[in-house]
């Protein structure tokens, strides 16, 4: 029954159809065209942000005061568990 009614329905002619067609794959261009626009603009800040990151990283740390680094140094000794004293049990 539904094939009949889809063989008896008259399709659109191809000079009235072009036009539909052509402006669907336009506007499906112009989408994809400004969605990777936007990714990349986004990748780039990421890229960024990730550059400043490591920058900070790869800074050693700035002390204020002079004692205030050594006791970050033993601090930091007592957390090193390779050099840290180990106590017999």
């Amino acid at each position: 029954m539904t094939l009949r009614l889809l063989g008896e329905t008259p399709a659109l002619p191809l000079h009235t159809a072009g036009k539909y067609v052509a402006g669907a794959y336009i506007v499906l261009f112009l989408l994809v065209l400004i969605y990777v626009a936007v990714m990349a603009v986004r990748l780039g800040r990421i890229e960024r942000q990730l550059g400043e990151l490591l920058e900070l990283t790869e800074r050693p740390p700035v002390a204020k005061d002079p004692s205030a680094a050594r006791s970050g140094e033993l601090e930091a000794e007592a957390l090193d568990p390779v050099h840290a004293e180990s106590t017999p049990a």
